[in-house]
């Protein structure tokens, strides 16, 4: 492709809808998707063009108006968005359970009904095909996360889907409920050695390669991650904040960002935190704890927290930390805990670098990549390192300066323009 040419790109933007909510699902993986798409629009040789199914259009279209107010994007459905299409869906779910249920004469019927309701759509789904069939000219389309829908898969344009992590594979006692990852065994039989892919780490890179040999080599590429350009040292009104999440005025915190599901390893980042506590007779300083939850996973650690007796008071659940409460929040912590077993990146231990925030993270997957020798790395199964860590960073005001400072030059390494710019590139080539 000529470089003074437009690349003409179709994103899956069914991520974008789970942006409606302020909840868990405004993960990491979110926010790579809505970096991308900030990115996109600021490109002026880029023809840009939105892909969804009808029945994520509405969260979509709904998130896209409160992300960019004064944009107007060009969104592509799999299937005609109107009223009928509907009907006509509802009426294939009632065929199908006539199927199920061994009913051959209201099976008939529906199918009488469904033939002349295909008649009466016949303009609208001819309009929308004649629209689908100009997606042949595209240079690429692009996932974020998730294989590509199979109304795109007949169209013989070159693809490109982000690769994250094989944690339900390489670690299944943390798979959560099959339901709530079922996009991800879709997407793991749909590579093949045809598609591109990209890698949000080496090691990324390396964990698919040895578990996905259908994988060309060449063709899955890392591009590092980077965080929003407002993740930067900020006071903000901290005591508002602070009230806002129950975090008590008058005491100091450190703080956890993430989703509390085991593999965090939150629970022995909080035992830890008492026992060097109980041990240091500590009585100024609370562990808070910012995420969406794993609703089977959030029992356990109350149990845990209970066990705690006393203590129990030093660790505040924050639950869901609205964007433009983060970076006060990570600026104005003592320190930041991620300690997690296994990371394809790891976005907020970099979000908190980029705040000056000292981090301590455990020295396995792709954390190294992350953090360099800017923050203490531990063992993530050690009870000692947590302690020492803490303890470090306590008693210590120098070194939490020296992380601090060597933390802000490590983000600066980091930003979206490069990795987005690196895989626009590789979609030119």
């Amino acid at each position: 492709m000529k470089e003074n040419k437009k690349l003409k790109l179709l994103l899956d933007a069914a991520i974008l809808g789970s942006g409606v909510k302020k909840n868990y699902c405004r993960s990491g993986i979110y926010f790579v998707a809505i970096n991308f798409l900030k990115y996109l629009t600021k490109r002026s040789d880029i023809q840009l063009s939105l892909f969804c199914t009808i029945w994520d259009y509405k969260n979509v279209k709904e998130n896209l108006k409160n992300e960019f107010p004064n944009i107007e994007f060009d969104i592509i459905t799999d299937k005609p968005y109107n009223s009928k299409t509907f009907i006509y869906e509802k009426i294939k779910d009632a065929r199908k359970f006539a199927k199920e249920k061994k009913q051959p004469l209201f099976k008939f019927l529906i199918q009488g009904f469904l033939f002349f309701l295909n008649l009466f759509m016949l303009v609208d789904n001819l309009a929308h095909k004649l629209k689908m069939d100009k997606l042949k000219n595209y240079d690429a389309f692009f996932s974020p996360v998730f294989e590509f829908h199979r109304s795109l898969k007949k169209y013989k344009v070159e693809r490109y889907t982000i690769l994250y992590d094989l944690i339900p594979l390489i670690l299944p006692e943390y798979r959560p409920e099959k339901e709530l990852d079922s996009w991800f065994y879709k997407l793991l039989y749909s590579l093949n050695s045809k598609d591109n892919y990209f890698s949000i780490s080496e090691y990324t890179r390396q964990d698919f390669l040895k578990h996905c040999p259908q994988i060309d080599p060449n063709k899955i590429h890392t591009t590092l991650l980077a965080c929003a350009d407002n993740f930067k040292p900020s006071e903000g009104n901290i005591d508002n904040i602070k009230t806002k999440y129950n975090i008590p005025l008058d005491k100091k915190y450190i703080f956890s960002l993430c989703t509390l599901e085991p593999r965090k390893n939150l629970i022995r980042s909080v035992k830890t935190f008492v026992e060097f506590i109980k041990k240091h007779n500590i009585d100024d300083l609370v562990f808070v704890l910012g995420g969406g939850q794993w609703d089977n996973f959030i029992g356990q650690l109350e149990k845990e927290v209970i066990d705690l007796g006393d203590f129990k008071s030093k660790i505040i659940k924050a639950g869901y930390v609205d964007d433009e409460d983060l970076a006060p929040l990570y600026s104005n912590a003592q320190w930041f805990v991620y300690t997690s077993r296994y990371e394809g990146f790891g976005l907020p231990p970099l979000e908190a670098m980029s705040c000056g925030c000292p981090v301590i993270t455990s020295n396995n997957s792709s954390l190294p990549e992350v953090v360099g020798n800017s923050g203490i790395m531990i063992d993530w199964d050690s009870d000692i390192q947590h302690i020492e860590a803490y303890e470090n960073y306590y008693f210590n005001e120098q070194l939490r300066k020296e992380n601090s400072k060597k933390g802000l030059e490590r983000a600066k390494e980091f930003s979206w323009d490069s990795c987005f710019d690196e895989m626009i590139e590789i979609m030119r080539k």
